[in-house]
């Protein structure tokens, strides 16, 4: 049976299938000094190149855009798998990789793939989001094979946008006020080095990089991103409409002197292999 959570996340990406891919299928990603296409460019490179055979599992796949990316390769021994639990994202990656890949309507909890099937798992802002990721972790040990490689990207991570701090300034007393508060998404442990650490134990060779998403635009194009959120999503049309004047007021003496708002998403790479 679905968490309250699992139900509103189906239910968000039934009415908003791809966006994930949308919003960071092609925005730059900083990592260690140097600029990247995007956080999906980051995990598409983790697949070594070569005619060796390997299996390669996107957890919560989405709408394939991930999955795309590796078989645009025409990469020989590469056989590409994705899994997601909602049946709208799972449609429009069918419609994108025309069989190109494998795809599995299920969850990440219990993972309908046999024990060291697979030699790397990606998975791109999702695992942040799950409910009870110790079991999440304990199937992507059981379905990799030895030496095999996990490599995320999740929400979270140490970079500080001041645009980005006036809009939870501004939303948390209005999600406090609502008549049943939604729960946060997801395990707080997953947000914190520490508790990545903790979580990954029986993997090896753990390895926490700090991601910085660019996201400069007119401060209606960054409403518009954040609108986006699950948080703000869960908000209703008027208490929306109430913080983005809000919230458009508060960041004005942020923005440069051609009017561009800076703003950029903190995430995290998070690579580990399989004791």
């Amino acid at each position: 049976m679905s968490s309250p959570a699992e139900a509103y996340l189906r239910d968000y990406h039934r009415r908003l299938p791809g966006v994930t891919a949308r919003d960071f299928g092609s925005t730059p990603v900083w990592r260690d000094g140097e600029v990247h296409p995007s956080s999906y460019a980051l995990l598409e490179a983790e697949v070594p190149r070569g005619e060796a055979p390997q299996v390669v599992l996107d957890l919560a796949c989405g709408d394939g855009h991930l999955l795309e990316m590796l078989a645009r390769r025409g990469q020989p021994g590469l056989t590409l798998m994705g899994i997601d639990m909602s049946e709208h994202e799972l449609a429009a990656a069918q419609e994108r990789l025309k069989g190109a890949a494998t795809l599995t309507l299920g969850r990440a909890q219990a993972l309908p793939f046999p024990d060291a099937s697979v030699d790397l798992v990606l998975s791109h802002l999702a695992f942040m989001l799950m409910d009870d990721v110790e079991t999440v972790l304990s199937e992507l040990h059981r379905v990799l094979k030895p030496a095999g490689r996990v490599s995320m990207v999740i929400g979270g991570g140490s970079i500080r946008s001041a645009a980005f701090d006036q809009y939870l300034r501004l939303l948390r007393p209005l999600l406090a006020s609502l008549p049943n508060p939604p729960r946060p998404l997801g395990d707080p442990r997953v947000r914190t080095e520490e508790g990545l650490t903790e979580l990954f134990g029986d993997f090896s060779a753990l390895h926490i990089q700090n991601l910085d998403v660019q996201c400069d635009g007119p401060p209606e194009h960054v409403w518009s991103s954040l609108t986006r959120t699950y948080d703000g999503d869960r908000l209703s049309a008027p208490a929306r409409d109430a913080l983005k004047v809000d919230f458009l007021r508060a960041v004005e003496p942020l923005r440069f002197a051609n009017g561009t708002l800076p703003f950029q998403w903190s995430m995290r790479q998070v690579t580990a292999t399989r004791r």
